[in-house]
């Protein structure tokens, strides 16, 4: 038996299409900025999308970027901690100002 027959045959595959479309420098900037919100409106307007496909293409992005999807985690938890601290502070002034 030939070599050639048992090896499987060697198929040359296309080049695969990238897994999102290049997004465009105002979002990527948005995103830069941790502001996904306005990043999915960009994306968006500029392809004539719906939410959901913006949206999609944006996570798709981030999973691609590991850096940039922790630097926007973290810029959200600190938002959250502020957030939490600033009602922690508001509820105390005026839990003293009811106790006086």
């Amino acid at each position: 038996m030939p070599l050639l027959s048992v090896q499987p045959p060697v198929f040359e595959s296309p080049t695969a299409p990238p897994l999102y479309p290049a997004l465009s420098q105002a979002a990527v900037t948005a995103l830069l900025k941790g502001q996904v919100i306005e990043a999915i409106k960009l994306v968006r307007h500029e392809q004539n999308i719906d939410l959901d496909e913006a949206k999609d293409l944006i996570d798709t992005f981030l999973r691609s970027q590991p850096a940039l999807q922790k630097r926007i985690d973290e810029a959200d938890a600190r938002e959250g901690l502020l957030r939490w601290l600033i009602f922690l502070v508001a509820g105390g002034g005026g839990l003293a100002y009811f106790l006086t």
